[in-house]
């Protein structure tokens, strides 16, 4: 399957909530292969649209597909199991389970047992939970986050619990990556170690789609980026596009007729 085949697409994406259109017939395409940005000020609508192609809204209008197969009606749940996964914004890792335990649940979908049976000590789940941790140590390796997988999240920097939940996402080997401001917490060095793992996780058959307030870590990744303003898209295109864009310059700087 080729990159412009396996793709994430919406078509006439419609949300309103009391009678406030909030999206408003947008088309889009993320591509597998690329490192797609979603962007704009606060209220553009970046985390409705963000919320409809996860599934945690539905819009009223439009269709979301990947890879040619619609999405309409499938919950976060049954999106995850079809291999789109996402983050949050507020990490939303479990305190009483180790770092390893954390990212074995993001594996749990691949296995047969589930991961409940893995985490109790019965038969069924003995063999699963082997292959588990395996899974979740080498995504662990592969984010320099080996010497914490037996730590809690308790006892970890702002920047690794966001390299943690990234780790959690990615263990399953999704074919859609959501990030929701991955950034969003951290200082300059931490952000310069996501930016350097982002690079690494770009893959030929992943689709990745970050929303990010921060405009560097924009810039500097993403293939392509989507700017959005009072629920439509105003431009889209490479870093370099973007910027010299005169929408994009009066939303961000402002111009001198507002």
């Amino acid at each position: 399957m080729d990159a412009a085949t396996n793709a994430l697409t919406g078509q006439g994406i419609s949300l309103s909530f009391g009678g406030i259109k909030v999206l408003k017939g947008l088309d889009v395409t993320f591509r597998a292969g690329e490192i797609t940005g979603l962007i704009g000020p606060n209220g553009a609508g970046k985390t409705s649209l963000f919320n409809c192609l996860t599934g945690a809204y539905s819009p009223q209008e439009g269709q979301i597909a990947y890879a040619g197969q619609s999405l309409d009606g499938l919950s976060p749940a049954a999106r995850a199991g079809k291999g789109i996964v996402r983050s949050f914004q507020h990490v939303a890792l479990s305190l009483d389970l180790t770092v390893l335990e954390n990212v074995m649940i993001g594996v749990a979908r691949n296995h047969h047992a589930g991961w409940l049976n893995a985490f109790l000590p019965l038969p069924r789940g003995r063999a699963e939970r082997a292959e588990m941790e395996r899974a979740a140590m080498g995504a662990l390796t592969d984010l320099g986050l080996a010497d914490a997988a037996h730590s809690l999240p308790d006892a970890l920097p702002p920047g690794m619990l966001r390299l943690v939940e990234i780790a959690r996402a990615i263990v399953g080997k999704p074919d859609v990556l959501l990030l929701d401001e991955p950034a969003a917490g951290l200082n300059n060095s931490e952000t310069r170690d996501l930016m350097q793992t982002l690079r690494k996780l770009r893959s030929g058959g992943l689709v990745m789609v970050v929303v990010e307030h921060d405009m560097d870590l924009v810039m500097s990744i993403c293939d392509r980026i989507y700017v959005m303003n009072f629920g439509e898209f105003v431009a889209c295109g490479t870093a370099d596009e973007v910027r010299r864009d005169p929408d994009v310059i009066r939303i961000y700087l402002g111009s001198d007729d507002d």
